[in-house]
């Protein structure tokens, strides 16, 4: 199999930051450092545009917009069709249903001279239609799905091939997110932490989906007993005047801070002893459990989506049931209680990252998706149909 330098085209219709937009990033970051050449399609604005410079060229004309929107679709389609017969890239990876639509059609009203590959990023329902099937099964060369669970649940469905899907688990840079004992000294001060406080942390945006509301309870539950207990929010969103009142009704105020987006997670995760993902909806492939880990930081997270293929239950961590406060107290104690357990477990949790979740294995087998579609492409096999 050739070895050669590729185009790849990386689309995403996102304009703010997010998992998704991580991992596009880190994708063309690694493919970059590997001697590809990288294009992202976006649309004008996305933060794509600042993460890619010096990494990628940026073709950000697309609007990318769902609905049904004949101007703006024909205006992507063009655009598409445009590039495909331009630049004659090696492979299309779209990883949203907007920019999926557009350059698939586009891609199949030219023959389909370019492989076309499909992340999934998430547990969202997918209709079985007709058009669906023919977007996945046709026009499709192959679906990269970021855990197991998703992908078992897509080769069941009517839709998919599943014998085109792979599990890719998203990947971090573990070297940039080491434990560091100045910057947890120098993150501890700027939070306000003494020597004794213990720290939990949760990074995600604020809303339902991530479940702040149980950690909150959970605390609650374990205020008086355990009053060297603090909660770090990393992470904006709609939920936060509601999480701040919550955290007032509960008496915890006082323990917890709001410390919004940062750009230098890295240093900020520095002064966590310990990291929550108590997840109920969405998530799949967790970058932030997987960066807490590449910096010791132990874990306790849900039973959601593919987050227990992250952890190991007492292992990297404790998992809990999705949606439940309880358990979350037992746990929250367990680690309080068992410092030593702590440091087991953040020992465990470098060892898997640097194993299996690294940004060097997660683009590497990326690469090889590529390289095996390019092959098939190349010697005329197509093994997609209706």
């Amino acid at each position: 199999m050739s070895h050669s330098p590729l185009h790849i085209m990386i689309a995403d219709p996102h304009l703010h930051g997010g998992g998704q937009v991580r991992y596009v990033a880190t994708l063309t970051r690694g493919l970059h450092a590997l001697g590809h050449r990288v294009t992202i399609a976006c649309r004008p604005g996305s933060v794509l545009a600042d993460h890619a410079r010096g990494f990628a060229e940026t073709l950000d004309s697309f609007q990318f917009r769902g609905g049904v929107r004949m101007r703006g679709w024909l205006h992507d389609h063009r655009e598409a069709s445009r590039f495909i017969r331009e630049e004659k890239p090696h492979i299309l990876h779209v990883n949203g249903s907007q920019d999926h639509w557009t350059f698939a059609v586009a891609n199949a009203w030219l023959q389909r001279p370019t492989a076309l590959v499909r992340t999934r990023h998430n547990t969202y329902k997918v209709n079985d239609n007709r058009p669906n099937r023919i977007l996945n099964r046709r026009y499709t060369d192959f679906q990269i799905v970021v855990c197991h669970t998703v992908r078992e649940d897509l080769e069941r469905h009517p839709v998919f091939l599943a014998d085109r899907l792979l599990t890719i688990h998203n990947g971090v840079d573990a070297n940039l997110y080491r434990a560091d004992a100045e910057a947890r000294r120098r993150a501890r001060e700027e939070f306000g932490y003494s020597d004794e406080d213990v720290v939990c942390g949760i990074v995600a945006r604020l809303v339902p989906a991530k479940g702040h509301t149980f950690l909150f309870q959970a605390a609650a539950l374990l205020k008086d007993q355990y009053p060297q207990l603090k909660i770090a929010v990393l992470g904006q969103g709609v939920l936060e005047q509601e999480l701040r009142d919550q955290a007032t009704e509960l008496g915890i105020a006082d323990r917890v801070q709001f410390l919004g987006f940062r750009e230098d997670m890295d240093y900020c995760i520095q002064a966590f002893d310990m990291g929550t993902q108590p997840s109920i909806d969405c998530d799949t492939s967790s970058f932030s459990m997987k960066e807490q880990m590449a910096a010791g930081i132990p874990l306790i997270a849900s039973d959601y989506g593919g987050l227990t293929e992250i952890i190991d239950e007492g292992v990297e961590g404790l998992i809990i049931p999705a949606g439940t406060v309880e358990p979350l107290a037992e746990a929250l104690k367990t680690l309080l209680d068992d410092p030593a357990l702590r440091t087991t477990m953040a020992e465990k949790g470098i060892e898997r990252v640097q194993a299996e979740f690294s940004s060097d294995v997660f683009v590497r087998r990326t690469l090889e998706v590529y390289e095996r579609l390019v092959h098939e492409k190349q010697s005329g096999k197509d093994d997609t149909s209706c």
